[in-house]
């Protein structure tokens, strides 16, 4: 359920970063700067750490270049934690450590192991969405239909609210988006920001049709439409104290500005130049896991 985080699991930027899994011509976009990777991951991780009560931050593995992602290694909802099965088979291998670190968190009390008890089910975190009364996951070539109904047959339950669980075939509707989340964020409990793209646009439309009625007229979610897709992915904070947060992404003044615009003045926005993140494929809620 989309509620108030205590707790945020984050995990250090492995020293085989650059040998990532990205689908960004890195030819184009330059070789991934270590450094000012470094630099940008250690920026993140102190702005979470202000946000939150207590962090987990769990050691980074050379073995795993992907691992600080941490998002997609569990789906988490109210007291039910499940450890994915990440739809990249070179990634699956950072879980055990993520699973292991979930121990620190005295609010979680189910633990779901998604290899054990639905083999062939595939989800990356990226590509599911929680909102009140809503999961919206979305179908990649991470993310598959076994994985939806096993989350489905988690959380569609009295201990976690009958939450309705909904699939958004992203091949269909985008085509080529890594996930779901890079399309569509949550700024608080009713409001979601969206890239104000055609497969931004299908992909909301598709989450107002299907969490209310049959013209999506009823669905309780507002947009806020920003024009670069990297910029659609915030990191929230709504209940933070001393003040309510969010997080976006530096070097997109467009987006800012419509961001800015739209959040409460009491609101903090930080912004993070997360660029050698973004050659990565990774965007701001990639990093961390909010329970």
């Amino acid at each position: 359920m989309f509620q108030a985080p205590k707790v945020a699991v984050l995990r250090g930027l492995s020293t085989s970063f650059a040998q990532c899994v990205t689908s960004i011509d890195l030819n184009a976009a330059g070789a991934i700067n270590m450094q000012k990777a470094q630099e940008q991951h250690e920026r993140y991780t102190e702005t979470v750490r202000a946000c939150v009560e207590k962090t987990v931050e769990v050691e980074s593995d050379s073995a795993h270049p992907d691992c600080c992602f941490v998002e997609d290694t569990l789906v988490v909802c109210g007291a039910t934690a499940v450890v994915n099965s990440m739809g990249h088979q070179t990634r699956r291998g950072e879980v055990g450590p993520v699973r292991a670190a979930l121990s620190q968190v005295p609010a979680i009390t189910n633990i779901r192991i998604m290899t054990d008890e639905a083999p062939g089910a595939h989800i990356d975190g990226g590509d599911v969405l929680t909102m009140p009364g809503h999961q919206f996951v979305g179908l990649s070539n991470r993310s598959n239909l076994k994985g939806v109904e096993y989350l489905r047959s988690v959380f569609s339950t009295p201990a976690n609210n009958n939450i309705q669980v909904h699939a958004i075939d992203m091949l269909k509707i985008t085509g080529t988006t890594l996930h779901l989340k890079c399309l569509v964020s949550a700024l608080n409990q009713s409001t979601i920001v969206v890239a104000d793209n055609p497969a931004g646009r299908a992909v909301f439309e598709e989450m107002k049709l299907i969490s209310g009625g049959t013209n999506g007229s009823d669905s309780s979610f507002l947009p806020i439409y920003v024009p670069d897709e990297v910029a659609a992915n915030v990191l929230a904070f709504p209940w933070a104290l001393p003040q309510p947060t969010v997080v976006v992404q530096a070097n997109f003044p467009e987006s800012e500005k419509i961001l800015r615009a739209s959040v409460p003045d009491s609101w903090k926005v930080v912004t993070l130049d997360m660029s050698e993140l973004i050659k990565a494929d990774g965007a701001l809620t990639c990093c961390s896991v909010l329970i």
